[in-house]
């Protein structure tokens, strides 16, 4: 698989998405700000398709292992239905033998099967428990978590190795939040670290309200930007909403977790934030270099890396999913 600098895709998916949308007033709750992206008029419609958990739900779709064996970092997904499928980037599925996460967002075709790369989020269980096959879960994974699996996905793409994340990586930042929580997860699931932060995160992403015409969030707490979500759809991004901001809402509840592992020993100095406003963190975003590449599925994936920021994209002629965060340099 060649992967090349595609100037078309740079210079014209993010860029037009973003001028196509404009800021809306701040809204804040307890740690965490976001300011939303809506849609202006005339902005370049998406095509058209519904999100995983609408798709599960109606019957027609099915994620499952691949085989009778499995394998940890595969999961295949079967559309039998009239529509695409979109599968976010961070999308927890739970049951069949293990707990896993999708590695970049996949748009699936009607009519449809694929085997889509995964990680684990749950060390410790290989064996059908009570799904056969996987249900959506309640959660995308943390947007720091998502961070550092992008910089892996990112790394396999440019040397022609797929979608694959670093599992070990994943696993051991899971294990390290379950620990710090104290959840009860004797699996090691990151559905049981999540669990203990529902009460916490939910009554902040429940303060929050999708404004008509949103699209997307740039999202941020005291130490900063933390990132950017956006769906090309206003009716798929208002379904995934909550979700989305739980992503973002769980880490400013844990904060103290980052900071005690900031502070240990060898880590080295924190982080210091790049932005502490939206509109430079969107002007660095419409002129971030970009790696384009085809996607499993309908699509382009795009992989953003520059010096102030990275993230990762799922273009069909228009943008699909866009998820963006400051660099982090010491």
């Amino acid at each position: 698989m060649e992967i090349h600098f595609d100037a078309t895709a740079s210079l014209v998916a993010i860029p037009e998405f973003l001028a196509a949308t404009g800021l809306a007033p701040r809204q804040a709750h307890k740690a965490l700000t976001l300011w939303p992206l809506v849609q202006r008029t005339g902005a370049t419609a998406a095509p058209a398709y519904v999100p995983l958990a609408r798709a599960l739900e109606a019957g027609w779709f099915e994620v499952d292992e691949v085989g009778d064996e499995g394998s940890v970092p595969h999961a295949k997904v079967t559309n039998r239905g009239g529509e695409a499928v979109l599968v976010l980037f961070g999308e927890e599925l739970l049951g069949a033998k293990q707990n896993r996460i999708a590695n970049a967002s996949f748009l699936v075709a009607a009519k449809s099967e694929l085997v889509i790369d995964v990680s684990c989020v749950e060390h410790g269980r290989w064996g059908r428990a009570n799904r056969e096959r996987f249900a959506v879960g309640e959660s995308i994974l943390s947007s720091k978590l998502r961070r550092k699996m992008s910089g892996s996905v990112r790394a396999a793409r440019a040397a022609g190795g797929g979608f694959r994340a670093d599992q070990a990586e994943v696993w051991e930042e899971v294990s390290e939040r379950v620990a710090f929580s104290n959840a009860e997860a004797p699996s090691d699931a990151y559905a049981d670290y999540y669990r203990s932060r529902t009460v916490e995160v939910g009554e902040i992403a429940r303060a929050f309200h999708p404004a008509p015409g949103q699209v997307g969030f740039v999202a941020a707490t005291g130490e900063g930007i933390l990132g950017l979500e956006a769906i090309g759809s206003p009716e798929v991004f208002q379904e995934g909403f909550q979700r989305l901001v739980s992503s973002y809402a769980i880490d400013a509840v844990d904060a103290a977790f980052h900071r005690e592992r900031e502070a240990r020993p060898g880590h080295g100095p924190a982080p210091v934030p790049r932005f502490d406003a939206p509109e430079p963190f969107l002007a660095a975003l419409a002129a971030a270099p970009t790696l384009a590449s085809p996607s499993l599925g309908i699509g382009t994936d795009l992989r953003l890396e520059g010096t102030e920021l990275a993230g990762c994209a799922l273009v069909d002629e228009a943008l699909v999913h866009l998820t963006a965060y400051p660099a982090e340099v010491a």
